[in-house]
């Protein structure tokens, strides 16, 4: 006689198109996303452009500071380091003057104007009286201008005072006070394969040079 076989049904596909930040090994439409913060500047697809995870500029500006006596007389070579503690700065988008990061939902990413190379940039200008100041700017944004930095001056090999900071001393007006830096993140291209070339917060450690007398 015949074998009845009860027919298995419809194939269960597990459903691959999880939301941002939803990682499951279940096919359960019922289960929750996962609210997990992706790693700094997590690059990704997004709306007609790149889109980025939360992330922070970490910097801080160390001053060596060195006094000379008069060209004719003996070198006083006391000087002494002062080593800042660092600041954070919180990108905007897209430009310099655009909206901030969002970090209020764990899985948020920030949609980016374009496809392309991926850049976090930041501007600083020793000029400013109050140190946090000193970054004044910074954002992340697809291409941009290349090369990006517009150093800070080097300090010259004259005899002469070099000052660099709010208040300044000595004789200043040739210096380069404001700079220009970036770090590429990675790349985003359309139907490609997101590569991140930067995969935590930025940080940005320097060590600047004053000299006094001459």
């Amino acid at each position: 006689m015949p074998v009845e076989i009860t027919p298995a049904g419809p194939e269960n596909i597990p459903d691959t198109g999880f939301p941002e930040g939803h990682v499951s090994a279940a096919n359960n439409p019922a289960e929750p996303p996962l609210q997990h913060r992706p790693h700094a500047f997590a690059l990704m697809h997004g709306d007609g452009g790149a889109k980025v995870a939360y992330g922070q500029l970490a910097w801080r500006i160390d001053v060596l500071q060195l006094s000379f006596a008069t060209a004719s007389g003996p070198v006083d070579e006391a000087g002494q380091l002062a080593i800042a503690a660092f600041n954070i700065k919180i990108p905007t988008i897209d430009s310099s003057t655009g909206e901030p990061m969002d970090r209020t939902a764990p899985n948020t990413y920030n949609q980016l104007d374009g496809y392309g190379d991926v850049y976090l940039y930041w501007e600083t200008s020793l000029s400013e009286e109050e140190l946090e100041d000193r970054v004044d700017a910074c954002w992340v944004q697809v291409g941009g201008s290349s090369p990006a930095e517009d150093e800070l001056d080097a300090v010259t090999t004259a005899a002469g005072a070099f000052g660099r900071f709010y208040p300044t001393t000595g004789s200043p007006s040739t210096a380069q006070l404001e700079g220009t830096y970036r770090v590429k993140l990675g790349t985003v291209n359309e139907d490609e394969l997101v590569k991140q070339d930067h995969a935590s917060d930025v940080y940005w450690s320097t060590v600047l040079l004053e000299r006094y007398g001459g």
